[in-house]
């Protein structure tokens, strides 16, 4: 997929599990780190938590069925094509309708480069559009709907933006469109407090 171009997809699955899914996404615990910004808070800050990086569960006391399933998705099924075999990360993201609009997103990239695939899973909630800058920086909405995905290449610029009332959670998914088998990522990619990490380098957990 070229940088700029995205695909929406709607009704993948059926009204119990994104219902199901959406009560389950409010109970996902949040930090107040959240941001796209990679200098400083300011002007962008939200609420999140890492769920998933490099193939590894960041938070063992969360239930992570769906996740895990989306993932056989995407390998196997909606994004089969590219051939994806791992995943860099799930992050969550939480907005809250504020009046001073302070948990909109901003314009950003999930990677500086082409070889990545991003996919936005639209959990909870029932606005806060997602927006898209094609290569000529011409925005694209894509509404708010429970269930509904967004696929376009991590290079490419986009942002989510606050609900207009209640609460807005959302996964941001990253899949390598390349074996990264001992390929060191860029820590951009990932959580700004994780350092060091590496694709299968790490001991593997013993409880």
């Amino acid at each position: 997929m070229k940088v700029g171009e995205y695909k929406v997809i709607d009704d993948y699955f059926p009204d119990w599990l994104i219902k199901l899914v959406s009560i389950e996404m409010t109970l996902i615990p949040m930090k107040w780190d959240n941001t796209p910004r990679k200098d400083s808070f300011k002007n962008c800050r939200f609420l999140g938590n890492m769920i998933l990086i490099e193939d590894y569960w960041q938070l063992p006391d969360v239930n992570n069925w769906f996740a895990d399933y989306l993932i056989k998705c995407i390998h196997h099924d909606i994004c089969k094509e590219y051939g994806i075999t791992n995943t860099v990360r799930i992050l969550h993201n939480g907005q809250f309708a504020l009046k001073d609009d302070s948990m909109n997103g901003i314009n950003h990239r999930d990677s500086e480069y082409n070889n990545y695939l991003s996919l936005i899973y639209m959990g909870h909630g029932n606005s806060g559009d997602t927006v898209i800058l094609d290569k000529d920086n011409k925005e694209h909405r894509v509404s708010f709907k429970e269930g509904r995905m967004v696929i376009f290449n991590s290079n490419t610029l986009h942002r989510g933006e606050a609900p207009t009332s209640g609460y807005r959670a959302s996964w941001g998914l990253v899949f390598p469109l390349f074996d990264p088998t001992g390929v060191k990522l860029n820590d951009s990619m990932l959580d700004p407090n994780v350092k060091d990490t590496a694709w299968y380098q790490r001991e593997m957990p013993t409880d």
